[in-house]
């Protein structure tokens, strides 16, 4: 009897052992990888928690944006409304005894979603005149700059000022259809 249940003892290790070693080996693979995917998983799960739940503080940082962007649209003039803006910081210019001798607008510069006008500006007068002028423009409420500004001495004891005055203004719709044509047709 004993040597009869030795050897069933024998065969049921061997089994164990083949049934182990040759078909459970693959399982043990297949289930590395399912760890890992497993691992994989949660840490994008983690991911995507943490962006749920600051959602509502997306929702309202793109609620301030839309809200600065339109205010800042606001500050860009449309076509219609540049010769008004244009004539208003010519009499700026006038306002503050300055003797203008060039207030010249020249082509615009085609943006992406907007035009800069230049527009080159030549007067004479005081230096204090210049900067009233200067703080006149700044205050304006469109988006208007002052570049390349030099002021020499004149003879006669003046000031003369040069001076590039940038306007920025919205595209007409048209415009735009010409601008979101243009890149395509150069492709």
């Amino acid at each position: 009897m004993v040597p009869r249940l030795l050897l069933l003892l024998f065969l049921y290790s061997l089994v164990v052992g083949a049934l182990w070693f040759y078909p459970l080996s693959d399982y043990a693979d297949q289930l590395q990888i399912a760890a890992e995917k497993e691992n994989t998983l949660r840490v994008e799960f983690t991911d995507k928690l943490g962006k749920a739940a600051n959602i509502n503080l997306l929702k309202k940082q793109r609620d301030e944006v839309a809200f600065t962007v339109e205010g800042l649209e606001k500050q860009l003039p449309n076509s219609t409304e540049m010769s008004g803006l244009l004539f208003n910081i010519s009499q700026m210019g006038k306002g503050q005894n300055l003797q203008q001798e060039l207030f010249k607008p020249d082509l615009p510069i085609f943006k992406q979603y907007y035009a800069i006008i230049p527009v080159t500006f030549r007067a004479n007068g005081g230096y204090h005149d210049f900067a009233r002028f200067a703080a006149d423009v700044a205050n304006l409420p469109r988006i208007v700059n002052l570049s390349n500004m030099t002021i020499t001495p004149k003879p006669d004891g003046a000031l003369a000022l040069e001076t590039t005055v940038r306007t920025y203004r919205y595209l007409d719709p048209s415009e735009l259809a010409v601008q979101n044509k243009g890149p395509k047709e150069s492709k």
